[in-house]
């Protein structure tokens, strides 16, 4: 009678976001608040701190680019952060069941970011297997990338000569590129064990859920920075580094007139941050339901900021001792952008370090670490939203299903062509869709669901009523930025052709159209079924 009566007394709640899942009660969670800041954070600081930024950083006037970037952290980072852990925690479901719940004809927005999780997590997985090549790599007295491999006592292979040993052995030892993406085929049999041993590492991670995952998420979000800290000490003892420095926040003013830098800047808030993908909504589902979601969204926020800009004091420390070293790495570091930025300009600078394997070993199991963490809260959109669905399925068996099958799709990438498509799927499958579907959360929350609603919901989970910043910028600047932001990237779409400076078949364009449409036509075509 007891019992029935509390049941009772629950499902009378008039709290506005009250209707939670069924399973609130035996819903998995967290073991502590430190275990899920430590996966949040992990999941925020990915392979974009190390390569992404100090690249956009170079690129767009050094330290002028700072400017922007935390503008924009605060124009759209902190807001939106804040108001997907916030839906999350409440509702405590996946991303699906969190918009449909404030409205039915959502949730194409919940279905659309599980679209962009799988597409990302089929790439990222292959970053993460070249990654492991170089790491297997590193336990070598004299590591592979060092010397060119010669034909005879005497003479070097002749393309190794005229490149350098690290471009030879990323585009032929690593990838065995093709020249162009039409005749590249034929699988790369080594990238093939890689992928494999990768989605293997997701799996083994991912099945015992958050709990085990939770605890992973210790070593794999704090043993980076140790790297980095350790990168750091070394490479501000390099001759050169301080002009690398130097060279970062020295800013070109002039460059903030451009309008694609403040673009970039904002897009780079979303990889970076992970907005729009789900899985800030997932991890927070998971939360005790009074958790202080609002000093959560602030630090990880924050956190994942300066992780990006000391990150990017390493890699230019570096790129500085690799310009004083040789005179022509200036002009190359200036053309070096994603993953070369990893697997060319960073081994160069390692096989010049005392004790180069250790040195290398670290770095790549730092990679190795960030990514699998951002790969992990990637999943975890996809995992928590088909569990959430009521599907009778295990937990066990619908992982080995998904990476089964992303392995299976992920042979893409593995070819010896694989690199020009990864490149497509990393232009073109996320930066529309993430901040469309961010201008829907914040749209639905703001106007559909009302914010003087959402405002009694935070003050229940926080215990105060969210101040002038976040009300204004829910309602006004936030939606605003999204529009001049949606607005530039399709005209930046538009005012170039759709192809990369790989290719350009008439069926890449039709593969670009793809990759930028498959997630977001979910969110009008769910909403008139």
């Amino acid at each position: 009678v007891e019992k029935e009566a509390q049941e009772a007394l629950n499902c009378s709640d008039d709290s506005d976001m009250s209707n939670l899942s069924d399973d609130k009660d035996t819903r998995p969670a967290w073991d502590n608040k430190l275990q899920y800041l430590m996966a949040a954070l992990g999941f925020a600081v990915g392979l974009g701190n190390i390569w992404r930024f100090p690249y956009l950083c170079k690129k767009n006037g050094g330290g002028a680019f700072l400017i922007p970037y935390v503008i924009m952290l605060f124009v759209e980072g902190y807001p939106l952060y804040y108001l997907e852990l916030a839906v999350g925690q409440k509702i405590r479901k996946g991303t699906i069941g969190v918009w449909t719940h404030i409205h039915p004809m959502l949730g194409g927005v919940g279905i659309a970011s599980n679209v962009i999780s799988l597409l990302i997590g089929l790439y990222y997985n292959m970053i993460l297997g070249w990654a492991l090549f170089y790491f297997f790599n590193s336990f070598q007295a004299n590591l592979p990338w060092a010397t060119c491999p010669r034909i005879n006592a005497t003479h070097a292979i002749p393309e190794c000569e005229l490149s350098s040993p690290t471009n030879y052995f990323w585009y032929r030892d690593t990838l065995d590129i093709s020249h162009t993406i039409e005749d590249g085929g034929e699988q790369n049999w080594r990238m093939v064990v890689v992928l494999f041993v990768a989605w293997v590492i997701v799996f083994l991670g991912m099945n015992k859920g958050i709990k085990s995952s939770g605890k992973v998420m210790y070593f794999a979000t704090l043993f980076p920075y140790i790297v980095l800290i350790a990168f750091f000490i070394r490479g501000m003892t390099l001759d050169g580094a301080i002009d690398g420095v130097k060279y970062m926040f020295s800013p070109d003013v002039s460059r903030l007139k451009d309008a694609d830098v403040w673009r970039e800047a904002a897009t780079q808030i979303f990889f970076s941050l992970g907005l729009g993908y789900g899985s800030i909504i997932a991890y927070s589902s998971y939360n005790q339901p009074k958790n202080n979601c609002r000093k959560d969204a602030i630090f990880v926020a924050s956190a994942n900021c300066l992780t990006s800009i000391f990150a990017c004091v390493t890699v230019f420390s570096i790129l500085g001792f690799k310009a004083k070293t040789r005179a022509m790495d200036c002009f190359e570091s200036a053309n070096v952008e994603g993953p070369g930025l990893a697997f060319i300009a960073f081994t160069e600078a390692i096989i010049k370090f005392p004790a180069a394997p250790f040195w290398s070993i670290l770095f790549f199991f730092m990679l190795l670490n960030i990514g699998m963490s951002s790969e992990f809260g990637i999943l975890q959109t996809v995992v928590t939203s088909v569990l959430d669905s009521g599907v009778k399925i295990s937990k066990t068996l619908l992982t080995a299903i998904m990476c089964s099958g992303m392995f299976v799709v992920g042979l893409l990438f593995s070819q010896r062509s694989g690199s020009y498509f990864l490149d497509i799927f990393d232009s073109y499958s996320a930066t529309l869709a993430l901040v469309t579907i961010a201008l829907f959360e914040v749209l639905a929350v703001s106007y559909i669901y009302k914010i003087s609603r959402f405002e009694k919901d935070l003050k229940e989970m926080v215990g105060v009523t969210p101040g002038y910043y976040w009300t204004i910028s829910w309602r006004f600047t936030c939606p605003l930025a999204l529009v001049i932001i949606l607005g530039a990237s399709l005209a930046g779409l538009f005012r170039k052709p759709l192809t990369t400076n790989y290719f350009s078949p008439p069926w890449g364009v039709v593969l670009i159209i793809f990759l930028v449409l498959a997630s977001v036509a979910c969110i009008p075509v769910y909403a008139i079924l």
